[in-house]
């Protein structure tokens, strides 16, 4: 039996059935980006801010309830979790295309120092949450002045 033969009349070519192989992947990969969900992933995008005193969190969630969002301080760690949520969707009604997350997030940052959960401040404004964590007043740098002898 000849290779013809075996592969139905045509030589066997490894880098056709690579490329086809990309294409399917690339179709597969597509395919699960176009409805992106946040259960137990990577949530929505975070920026962190650090100076002496305080850090900054600010975190894109467009669309929530902010009075579903839940900030939890426990020493130097901190986790965002909530709810994305989608548009209601008439019965009947399909996507034609859909890219906007939806489902629950949480994010768990380590910060770079110990906070102080009493001082710590959470607003919504256009589609972003802050938080801003205090650094507690003993653990605040100090400047020591050097005495001259």
């Amino acid at each position: 039996m000849n290779l013809l033969s075996r592969f139905g009349g045509r030589l066997w070519d490894p880098w056709r059935e690579i490329g086809q192989l990309q294409h399917e992947m690339g179709r597969l990969l597509n395919s699960a980006r176009s409805v992106p969900v946040h259960e137990g992933h990577e949530g929505p995008p975070v920026n962190v801010y650090t100076n002496d005193n305080d850090i900054l969190i600010s975190l894109e969630v467009p669309g929530i309830d902010p009075s579903l969002v839940d900030v939890t301080v426990a020493g130097s760690l901190v986790t965002l979790a909530g709810k994305l949520g989608g548009e209601g969707v008439e019965e009947g009604t399909g996507f034609h295309r859909r890219e906007r997350p939806v489902g629950q997030f949480s994010r768990r940052l380590q910060l770079p120092f110990e906070v102080d959960p009493s001082k710590t401040e959470a607003t919504y404004e256009q589609g972003v949450l802050s938080v801003k964590l205090s650094r507690p007043e003993s653990a605040k740098p100090r400047r020591i002045t050097v005495k001259a002898s």
